[in-house]
């Protein structure tokens, strides 16, 4: 450096500028400020002293460097150089700073003093604060942001602020406004661009409008890799788990989208499906799909196979996906305990819980406290419940608070889930559903209509599932509130769009048998597309069992010959219309019937029941 000391100004300035581009490219910023640090005087006064001004890109490539390494306080240095050369008026110089602030600078009021602070705007500057604000989690002051420049300059919206600002809709769930801007899009022919497109597919995904994300996607020309697995995430999300597996087959045989090449996202999303699918066969084929691909290392897959296989059954397959891990975090961890807690080892989740020491985080804790409702022990479940308080970074979880309320109505302290629930500063579907059927599973029929009916016309309404609706036919079905019960049937799937499963029907078949309202119960079972599904005859047959004033042991017959028919070796109905025989006084038919079930080496299962003694849970076989 001493060399340049000795060189005639001009030549020591036009070296140092080469220089400057020499270690910017070479990505050695540090040694750029050295440059400014060591001269006796600074860079920008041997500049002054030729009577000319620094290179505008030299600061540009500098602040871009700084951005790239994280360093903020080299950016800082920069900034000061900028100001003293009165080059905040450049637009590249601008643009680097901004950058640099909004990635980097932990003030976003400060980001705004800078931008407030440029001379010249144009659309890179306008887009890093638009997508700034989305980055940082500010969607509605992104939006407002977007609405000053249209109105304070003539900048035309590119597909990159267009894009953001679809970002930012889809963030605050302003679906109106967000098909507005579908609609800017189409009229400005960005339809084609892949960065809009996949933020159009995630906006519509997030809606839980796949029908539209799916129209995006096919409208494209020529969709690339990220638009695949964004079309194959948005489905997955959804449960429309056949669709993705569609797609993703359509993309491998190149049919939708022409050499794509999945990566741990894609994997990702698809193992999820083949999960709540059940395909095991299938999941295979994809774990040795990424194997070829070479990145069975990846924390994100390997988890994914970890869930796959626990949704599958496979226990012993995801643990030993879970063991040949070199990388685990909260994630793996939380696959692992979640398909312990789906398979019901719930003593093997509590005892894994103590051996991942600082990797607990909100979802891990959910399916620790979901594991102590699955035994019913709310001793160990309060206990977890006072490790969740002094952990003060989750004291807000909305996934733990869920858990919680679900634990205590579990446990019969219904009262006290609920008043956790009402504590609750944001409540989200799965903490509706677990009051709902909370308040239904202890015999709460009125509040679990009210709390439903709450759910409904709150201010910011929260659609319901069929789980809320499996919820609330329950308590009708259990307290006799048979047109309330119809009534929710029929909004159901009028309003709401929801095709009823074998559960509703369940419940409807139930409802309607204790009310001896047989013939009726009947002709639901037959319109219904789970028709030959021996539940649902059980449950009618159940029912029949239930009502002490039945007289009619003709249609009891009926209904149990048709059960088994349709399974033969379905212990329940044998013992159902044992029972109504000995109500009828058919003593002569019950043995006949018991005799029947000894012959084809049917026997009642019996049922077994948690007791907790002590520090000890313990189960009790009931005969």
């Amino acid at each position: 450096m001493t060399i340049l000391y000795r060189l005639p100004s001009p030549a020591r300035c036009e070296i140092m500028t080469k220089l400057f581009h020499l270690y910017s490219r070479r990505r050695c910023f540090h040694q750029n400020l050295n440059l400014t640090k060591e001269t006796p005087e600074t860079w920008s006064s041997q500049f002054e002293i030729l009577g000319t001004l620094p290179k505008p890109n030299i600061f540009a490539s500098l602040l871009s460097r700084c951005t790239r390494s994280f360093s903020f306080s080299s950016g800082l240095q920069v900034h000061a150089h900028v100001v003293k050369s009165g080059l905040l008026s450049d637009r590249d110089v601008g643009n680097s700073l901004l950058s640099l602030y909004f990635k980097l600078c932990p003030d976003i009021h400060l980001t705004r003093k800078v931008f407030d602070g440029l001379l010249y705007k144009d659309s890179v500057s306008w887009t890093s604060m638009v997508s700034g604000y989305v980055r940082v989690r500010k969607p509605e002051e992104s939006l407002r942001v977007f609405n000053e420049m249209l109105s304070d300059c003539d900048v035309n919206p590119n597909e990159f602020i267009l894009s953001a600002v679809i970002k930012a809709c889809s963030d605050c769930k302003d679906l109106i406004l967000g098909r507005c801007f579908h609609s800017v899009v189409l009229l400005r022919g960005f339809g084609w661009n892949h960065v809009v497109s996949c933020t159009l597919i995630d906006m519509y995904g997030r809606n839980h409008l796949p029908n539209d994300a799916v129209k995006v996607f096919e409208e494209m020309q020529f969709p690339d890799d990220v638009c695949w697995t964004a079309i194959i995430s948005t489905l997955t999300r959804n449960d429309r788990f056949q669709e993705a597996l569609t797609f993703f087959y359509a993309g491998i045989h190149r049919k939708c989208c022409p050499g794509m090449v999945p990566d741990m996202f894609t994997f990702g999303s698809v193992l999820m499906a083949l999960g709540n699918l059940r395909r095991t066969r299938q999941g295979r084929q994809v774990h040795a799909m990424v194997f070829t691909s070479g990145i069975i290392g990846n924390v994100v897959v390997e988890s994914s196979l970890v869930d796959m296989y626990a949704k599958c059954g496979l226990i012993p397959e995801s643990r030993s996906v879970f063991d040949r891990m070199l990388n685990k975090n909260a994630v793996s961890w939380c696959s692992l305990l979640n398909g312990y807690c789906q398979n019901g080892y719930y003593e093997v989740v509590l005892k894994m819980f103590r051996d991942m020491d600082e990797q607990d985080d909100g979802y891990s804790l959910s399916t620790i406290l979901r594991a102590c409702a699955g035994l019913s022990d709310v001793r160990r479940g309060k206990q977890v419940h006072c490790h969740f308080l002094r952990k003060e970074c989750c004291s807000e979880d909305v996934v733990i608070k869920s858990a919680l309320v679900d634990l205590y109505a579990k446990c019969g302290l219904v009262d006290y889930a609920y008043r956790i629930f009402t504590e609750m500063k944001s409540k989200n579907l799965i903490t509706w559903n677990a009051m709902i059927c909370g308040f239904a599973k202890n015999s709460r029929p009125l509040e679990t209509i009210q709390v439903l009916e709450k759910m409904l016309h709150k201010k910011q309404a929260i659609k319901p599932d069929h789980i809320s609706f499996t919820g609330v036919l329950f308590a009708c079905s259990h307290s006799g509130l048979v047109e309330e019960g119809k009534k929710y049937f029929t909004s159901m799937i009028k309003d709401y769009r929801i095709q009823p499963q074998i559960e509703h029907y369940n419940c409807m078949v139930d409802l309607l048998g204790r009310a001896e309202l047989f013939e009726e119960a009947e002709e639901l079972i037959m319109r219904s597309p789970c028709r030959n599904d021996p539940r649902l005859w059980v449950s009618l047959l159940g029912a029949c069992a239930c009502t002490t004033s039945y007289s009619n042991p003709s249609f009891a017959e009926s209904v149990a010959k048709k059960v088994i028919d349709l399974n033969p070796d379905y212990h329940l109905s044998y013992v159902l219309l044992a029972n109504i025989y000995r109500s009828s006084h058919r003593w002569d038919d019950a043995v006949n019937i018991r005799r029947l079930m000894k012959e084809r080496g049917l026997r009642k299962s019996s049922g077994c029941s948690w007791i907790g003694v002590k520090t000890n849970s313990q189960i009790t076989q009931i005969h």
